[in-house]
């Protein structure tokens, strides 16, 4: 099926409840439904309950069971609507004007349903980067007065990130929140999850935590910034430019977020920057996102180890 692009093709899509039902039913299987206790592929749908009837063993399942959307009280419709603004939206959308624009009762339900739509967007670990890979380190939050450089970490969460360096641009990106600049413990197995060792080559500028890639048998070229700051744009243009997006986008689009939650941010901004040239197509990509995520309640939302 093909997937709105506008807010006229989407209310023309999805009219009602019942549309939402088979556009999700039909994503979840798409090659016709598949009973996840005997695998049999044949069903009826009983309409007034929404399930899935197998006529095999006679088990019932709801197309929304073991999904993010699974026991959910909100409508299929907003829910819908939510990753219609989250994906058409470039700079995203906060939970206050998703609460606006959808008339979702409460700010905490706006809030828990964009979060559960951001655990969804992580890169797939096989999707490693691969050629000249920058790899750098920066902070996220508010400046802090008498602080001297990006690796101090008072009030501020550590960010770690890469991306493939390309003739005329930046390639896929990967980041990630860290607790500190060991490479044992945080640099090096950061590198190392996200590039494709026998593919990639990594540039980083001098600091010491990198030192030791090389010896871990990745290729390391490190050039060393000097004294003039200026220079590590030069070094390493495309994960300086990425940082800072990345914080424009916090600051403008959320005025900034909490450490606690900041990974999930992270998942949607690298989703939406490895697909920046399809953007008519997020929606179909998160949706189907959705239906293969693993359910997320909103007490393991609020429970997470603050930072």
């Amino acid at each position: 099926m093909g997937f709105p692009k506008t807010l006229q093709e989407f209310q023309a899509t999805f009219p009602d409840e019942e549309s939402c039902w088979e556009a999700l039913r039909n994503v979840r299987w798409p090659r016709g439904f598949v009973c996840p206790r005997c695998e049999s592929r044949e069903s009826c749908w009983i309409s007034t309950r929404r399930l899935e009837q197998c006529r095999g063993c006679r088990y019932q399942c709801s197309v929304t069971a073991g999904t993010i959307f699974h026991g959910t009280r909100v409508p299929l419709l907003t829910w819908f609507w939510a990753i219609f603004f989250l994906a058409r939206h470039k700079k995203g959308i906060s939970a206050l004007q998703l609460q606006r624009d959808t008339g979702i009762g409460s700010y905490e339900t706006a809030w828990a349903m964009l979060h559960k739509l951001r655990s969804t967007l992580g890169p797939r670990p096989e999707d490693r980067l691969t050629g000249l890979v920058e790899a750098d380190e920066s902070y996220v939050g508010a400046s802090e007065r008498g602080l001297r450089g990006g690796r101090m970490l008072v009030g501020k969460t550590l960010v770690a990130g890469a991306v493939e360096h390309r003739p005329h641009g930046a390639g896929r990106v990967r980041l990630a929140v860290i607790e500190g600049l060991t490479f044992e413990q945080h640099l090096g197995p950061f590198v190392r999850g996200v590039i494709d060792p026998t593919q990639a080559t990594v540039r980083t500028d001098g600091f010491q935590g990198y030192r030791r890639l090389s010896k871990v048998g990745v290729r390391h070229e490190r050039l060393v910034q000097g004294t003039d700051p200026a220079r590590s744009v030069e070094i390493l243009p495309w994960v300086h430019r990425v940082f800072g997006n990345l914080k424009t986008w916090l600051r403008g689009t959320f005025h900034g977020v909490s450490g606690k939650h900041l990974p999930r941010y992270l998942a949607e901004f690298v989703y939406r920057f490895d697909r920046r040239w399809r953007d008519g197509e997020l929606f179909g990509f998160v949706l189907q996102r959705a239906a293969q995520g693993e359910p997320f309640p909103y007490r393991r939302l609020v429970a997470e180890r603050g930072r």
